[in-house]
This record gives structure tokens, sequence and C-alpha cells, in this order.
């Protein structure tokens, strides 16, 4: 197969930069699976959010209280600024937005977990991630959409996906009918594009600090991002839609939203404000949007992988293993932050390099499909998540 890297001039690349290097990375896309009310649980609220790209959870959850954490991160990580939340974890200082719910028992902050897969490729990771099985196969559906499956049959409600972007997530796909319309838009260049040509050009003396820079371009370039379909305005403008969709009476009532940008193999620190401000005012936008149905409503953040413990020679993190994840609403038991720590010490990281996984995502998946949902028969989560029938739910919603 041709190296897509080798397609591109630096000339050409410099254009495609200078028109887009910030637009694309917070651009979310937006699914629906609609349901006329049936039961209580049919009025369930639930949001799968992904953040793709592989997000920093020892940026986004900082274990300040690990004695092997500065050591590993130095100054790189701003452990000063972040937000205490317990003896061991605090918040990324861009995340201080959901410290209130956290003190409400409202935000569920989780860490070292992480699918099955052990691969460091995005697509691979994030097509495990959706189908919520070991690996993904051609004849399976998302698990959002055997979720939601699995709700109408129990409830007997009409459901019908509705998707609004450019795909329909592979969370999404499966027997539940969907529909597509895309938002008046305009593309952004993709956050992967723009890391490889960081990966590219990143010892270049020229080019390096100029891509650096546009990479890690913060609020003044939000106007740009957003007429681009970028930028966090317009990612919060999809949060809200989604939310005044899943308020209707006859709305939808399970939502994937995407929000992009977390490969952040250079320059992370600045990127990583504007992409936590982003994540902080997307959550905020739908807890203010859902407030009317809130005690019902569970969201959940997470992404493919996290990334290496120690940053690499670019000001960066690479594709690593375990990483943070984030549960919200007036039905998620929060208050405290769900962590079966492994330990940073260089004999505990996995393969000598990245956070070891102690929770499988899927614990979470069938939390909420248990918990929140009322699918709780043993059998019926074995069959919504096969490859995991022995794994017990997390306790993530409140009784």
């Amino acid at each position: 197969m041709t190296d897509p890297h080798n397609l591109l001039s630096r000339r050409r690349a410099l254009h495609l930069l200078g028109g887009a290097a910030a637009a694309g990375s917070l651009a979310p896309r937006l699914s629906f699976a609609r349901t006329s009310p049936a039961t209580a649980q049919g009025e369930k609220r639930f949001v799968f959010l992904i953040l793709r790209g592989g997000m920093d959870g020892l940026a986004a959850l900082l274990p300040v209280g690990d004695p092997a954490f500065a050591a590993l991160r130095e100054d790189f990580a701003d452990a000063g600024d972040a937000v205490q939340l317990d003896g061991t974890f605090a918040l990324h200082r861009e995340l201080a937005p959901l410290k209130a719910y956290y003190d409400a028992g409202e935000l569920l902050p989780v860490h070292a977990v992480a699918t099955s897969h052990r691969g460091r490729s995005h697509f691979e990771a994030q097509d495990v991630l959706e189908a919520g099985l070991d690996r993904p196969t051609a004849h399976s559906a998302g698990w959002v959409s055997r979720l939601a499956g699995a709700v109408e049959r129990r409830n007997g409600a009409s459901r019908l996906g509705l998707s609004v972007g450019p795909t329909i997530p592979f969370a999404l796909r499966g027997s539940v009918p969907v529909a597509s319309v895309a938002p008046d838009l305009l593309p952004g260049a993709p956050a992967v594009f723009l890391d490889r040509m960081a990966g590219l050009w990143n010892d270049d003396a020229q080019l390096g600090p100029a891509l650096h820079t546009a990479l890690g371009a913060g609020d003044d370039g939000d106007e740009m991002m957003h007429g681009l379909g970028g930028g966090i305005k317009a990612a919060t403008a999809l949060a809200g839609l989604a939310a005044d969709r899943l308020v209707q009476p006859m709305g939808p009532r399970i939502a994937v939203l995407d929000l992009n940008g977390f490969d952040t193999h250079s320059a992370e620190t600045n990127r990583l404000d504007q992409q936590f401000r982003a994540l902080a005012a997307v959550l905020t936008t739908l807890a203010e949007g859902l407030r009317p149905v809130w005690h019902d409503t569970a969201i959940l953040a997470v992404s493919e992988f996290g990334r290496t413990a120690r940053p690499n020679g670019s000001g960066g993190t690479d594709h690593g293993t375990a990483g943070a994840a984030f549960l919200l609403g007036g039905a998620v038991q929060g208050g405290r932050v769900l962590a079966d720590w492994p330990g940073l010490g260089q004999s505990q990281l996995f393969e000598g390099r990245d956070v070891a996984p102690t929770l499988h995502v899927a614990a979470l998946y069938k939390g909420i499909a248990a918990q929140h949902f009322g699918l709780d028969g043993r059998a019926g989560l074995a069959t919504l998540f096969p490859d995991q029938g022995a794994l017990p739910p997390a306790a993530v919603i409140r009784a």
C-alpha cells in the first residue's frame, strides 16, 4: 500500500495546514436513537461521547498522590494548577467546571480503564471500543445499537437511529434503523492527519516550530475553527442540539457524540488546554440542556486508549494502553474516583511504558445497561457483550 505520508509535498502540506491546522480537532459528529415513551426504563437518557485520538488520561485525571507521578511527568503535568478530588487524583485545570458535579455526586471519574485491545492503531482500537467486543468483525454491531435493540425488546419502544454528521459511528451501526443528516459545517483537517504531519516534520528547524504553534492554537483561533466546522463553539452547538432532542417527549433517548483531536504526539500541553476546555464545555452544555431529565441521564466519555506515561521528545505522548473516562449525570453514582490504581513505578507500568489496565471498559457498558436501563439478567448481558460474559458490571448508576 502507498504510504500516505509520501503523497504530500511540504509545500502542499503547508498550504493545507495554513487553512485548517486547527480546524478539525474539536468538530464532533452526532447520532441518535429515538423512542416513543414506554416504561420508566425506556425514558432513561444516555449519551456516549467518544474522545477520538487516544486521550492522555494522566493529563485529564492526574494521579498526583502516586509517588512516581512527579518523576515521570516532571513539569510536563502542570500539577500545581490541577483541581484536587481526593488524596490521589486531581482534574486538569481546564476540567475545573466539572468539579461542581463531582461535589454534587454526579461526576464519576474513572482511571486505568481500557478495552481488551492491546494494539496501538487508532482505527482498530476505536472499532473495538465501539463494538464492545474483544475484536470487531464484519458481522458485529456497535454496542450502542445492541443496547438500543435490547431496550426496545424489553420495553416495546419503537426506536430510530439518527446520525448528524458525515458518517454513522460504528457504535450505532447494527439492526436499529438509522437515518442520517449532515450539519451545515465545513469539515476541518482530521486530527490523525495533523499528527502525521507533526511526526513527519517534527525535526525540521523551520516547519517543526511553526507546526507546533498551529497545533497548539487556543481561543484566539476559535472563530476561524468554528467557521471551518471545528472549535469549541461548534462542539457545544452540537451538544446543545443533542440535549434539545433528548429532552423532547417524543425525541431520542440515546445519542452518540464524537469529540476529535486527542492524538497529542507533539505540543501536548497547549493542545490539551484547548481539548479539555472543549470537553468541559460539551459536558456542561449537555448537563444544562438535559436539566429537565437530569435525574434519568447518564453520559459516558471515553477514549480508545491512553498515552504513554513518559512524554516523548516532541513535547507530547505516544499511543498507550489504559486511560481515563468520565461518567456524568443525575443518575450517576459519582462523587468518587473509580480506580483500582496500578501505580506508576517502573515495574507497575504495562510493557514498561503505559498505565496498566485494571478495569475493562465493558464493565462500564454493562453497568449502564444493567443499572440504568434495567437489563439486569445475566443471560441478557452476556448476549449484549458475548466476549465478556463473566465480567461483572461496574457500579456506576445510583440504586
